[in-house]
């Protein structure tokens, strides 16, 4: 009898803290500056490798990835055909143009603008790897953040959508 007793007393204390518990446990989940930096590596059946990224609470999905070797952050946009840069970001991680190299019109948000095409020598989301990939630099101001685009996510097995986070296949 006292058992059960303790447990209905136990419960009394422990439900009124439930809904903070549990909104504590989500807002953890998908914070806005969470990026996604684990990857769950290779799968000893297929020699596939996955990224996965969380959504964030903007409903985003934002990630780490390594540009030339430097860690950048991005967002996944499958709207971009490619790649997209900023200029300083792309000269930081060894990408160096002319003025005269922003000739190619892209859409932005904001209009069209003048971009730049080039190569990324290596791009890694955790143990994915592409080696070679297209992208396109805009001179600063014309984009705040670096897009992940169509340019990496085509050239991958797959990606898809589970349980709101993005899963990247090579």
């Amino acid at each position: 009898m006292w058992r059960y007793v303790l447990f209905v007393l136990f419960l009394l204390a422990v439900v009124p803290l439930a809904p903070k518990l549990m909104e504590n446990w989500r807002a953890g989940q998908s914070e806005p500056e969470q990026v996604a930096e684990v990857a769950l590596g290779e799968d000893a059946d297929t020699g596939s490798r996955t990224f996965e990224i969380p959504m964030a609470r903007n409903g985003q999905y934002v990630t780490e990835a390594r540009l030339n070797g430097r860690d950048v952050t991005m967002l996944v946009d499958t709207g971009a055909s490619a790649i997209a840069l900023p200029e300083g970001i792309a000269r930081d991680i060894g990408i160096f143009l002319q003025p005269s190299d922003y000739k190619k019109p892209v859409k932005t948000a904001n209009g069209i603008a003048k971009a730049a095409a080039a190569t990324l020598r290596e791009l890694r989301l955790g143990p994915i790897r592409l080696k070679d990939v297209d992208v396109m630099v805009l001179e600063d101001g014309l984009l705040t953040t670096p897009l992940l685009g169509m340019s990496a996510l085509g050239r991958l097995e797959r990606f898809h959508i589970s349980n709101d986070t993005l899963i990247l296949e090579q």
